[in-house]
């Protein structure tokens, strides 16, 4: 990809130097090698701060600036960015980058060129390209991209908006020019949760200032705004766990929303009267709102959405959540594994791996957890975790096979630190010691098997576990 990049860079932008961020190809002499007639000044993406948790892109930008201004005209910076599936934070920030290549193109005189992997990198991501870019570098020459916003209406703008732009594009005559007419009263963070605008419907106040959440699901329930500061839960003469549980419950039910009856009967099952468990309800949607405002100033309304008797949670748009990453990241392993792409495959396994940290909701207290009736989140986080599980069995596997035992063997722990009793864990982890010659450890696997069995569980032992270990110890 590098190589092809170059080649264009000089054809279609008279480059006559390189600056790369991201991996190069070494010589003997542990010298970056020649592409296209040049030898790439290769930089560090963890060095410059892709990879420093949380991201700061204005730290990135400052040591990038200093990088290219001292350079000779005609350098083209070249940015791989698999940076983005390094570090959750990489992963949830992404777009963040598209506005400082712009300024940092602008500022210094240089080409900024960003590689994208189409196989590797997610499909959000792959979006954020094309929405952030405005040109595209192609064998034909510097094609302008049809699919690109100016950088405030892609950062601040609704979807409303930005589609009457793309339509702009297409013929003037498309635009609307009325600056009300592409408010919509309950845009969330998927192109699904847009709801038909009905005249009774509120409009959203302040929604021109509202930015993106990045949600934390897995694990402690978090959202981040877009300084980096998280959400308060507390609220003076709040509940903050019943707080907390409203959000994620109306998160998990996108734009349906759910029943304001449904709502007080998962919170307060046990109340006197429905009345009362109503009353307690709109107490905690009002702390909920106060929570989400930003500034405390009480106008956070369309946040939450009343809309006849459901209440609709409304995230502000392209909001950034880990559950869809997460399930991206498992889908295109599976991609790799099955083309036989086994690095890139180990690079969406590790950026998955990172995402999980926890099961779903796990500060969610399990009184509304293990609600039988609605089902909102058990079947969902278990089925979250199997999917986890897969990740650690395929990095495992991959691991074991390239003879990388130690890697292999973090990934079974791993497993096993959720499920003392993943079968797979403990197959892959005595197929490693049998390959280091370890006959005491495989023992010892297998006993800790037997023990998880009679500690966790009454079912029967594994019979192909079983035959595993025997044929792994029989001289």
């Amino acid at each position: 990809m590098l190589r092809d990049c170059l080649r264009l860079a000089k054809t279609h932008l008279g480059a006559t130097g390189s600056l790369h961020i991201g991996p190069l190809p070494q010589t003997r002499s542990g010298r970056p090698a020649m592409i296209q007639g040049f030898r790439p000044q290769s930089l560090s993406a963890e060095a410059l701060g892709f990879e420093r948790v949380p991201i700061s892109f204005a730290r990135v930008e400052t040591e990038l600036a200093a990088r290219l201004a001292a350079t000779p005209p005609g350098t083209v910076l070249t940015v791989d960015m698999g940076w983005g599936l390094q570090t959750a934070s990489a992963t949830a920030n992404f777009e963040g980058w598209m506005g400082i290549a712009a300024q940092l193109a602008e500022q210094s005189g240089r080409a900024v060129v960003s590689l994208y992997n189409r196989s590797l990198l997610i499909d959000e991501h792959l979006l954020s390209a094309l929405r952030g870019h405005p040109v595209v570098l192609a064998p034909e020459g510097m094609v302008p991209n049809p699919h690109w916003l100016p950088p405030q209406l892609y950062a601040r703008g609704t979807l409303r908006e930005q589609v009457n732009f793309w339509l702009g594009g297409i013929a003037p005559s498309l635009v609307r020019n009325n600056p009300h007419a592409d408010r919509h009263a309950a845009e969330g963070a998927d192109p699904m949760w847009m709801l038909s605008r009905r005249a009774e419907e509120p409009t959203i106040p302040n929604e021109d200032v509202r930015e993106r959440w990045k949600i934390r699901c897995f694990g402690r329930l978090r959202v981040y705004r877009a300084d980096g500061r998280q959400v308060d839960w507390a609220i003076t003469g709040g509940a903050t766990m019943k707080t907390k549980t409203l959000f994620a419950y109306l998160l998990q039910q996108g734009g349906k929303g759910a029943r304001a009856d449904d709502l007080a009967d998962l919170l307060w099952p046990d109340a006197e009267s429905a009345e009362g468990a109503r009353n307690r309800l709109y107490h905690t949607v009002r702390c909920l709102r106060q929570a989400l405002d930003e500034n405390r100033s009480g106008h956070a309304a369309g946040h939450v959405l009343r809309d006849g008797t459901n209440y609709i949670l409304v995230p502000p748009e392209r909001s950034w959540i880990d559950i869809s990453t997460f399930e991206q990241l498992c889908r295109q392993s599976q991609s790799h594994i099955k083309a036989g792409d086994l690095d890139e495959a180990l690079i969406c396994l590790r950026a998955a791996d990172r995402l999980y940290s926890g099961d779903l909701f796990e500060d969610i207290p399990s009184e509304y957890v293990d609600d039988q009736e609605r089902d909102w989140c058990w079947t969902r986080r278990y089925w979250l975790r199997d999917m986890y599980l897969k990740v650690q069995r395929d990095a495992a596997r991959i691991y074991r096979t390239r003879a990388e035992y130690s890697a292999a063997l973090t990934h079974c722990r791993k497993a096993l630190v959720l499920d003392p009793l993943s079968e797979f864990a403990h197959e892959e982890a005595m197929q490693i010691f049998a390959a280091q010659g370890r006959r005491e450890a495989i023992d010892r696997q297998y006993a800790l098997y037997l023990d998880s069995l009679s500690r966790f569980d009454d079912r029967p032992r594994s019979s192909e576990l079983t035959r595993l270990y025997r044929s792994l110890t029989t001289l």
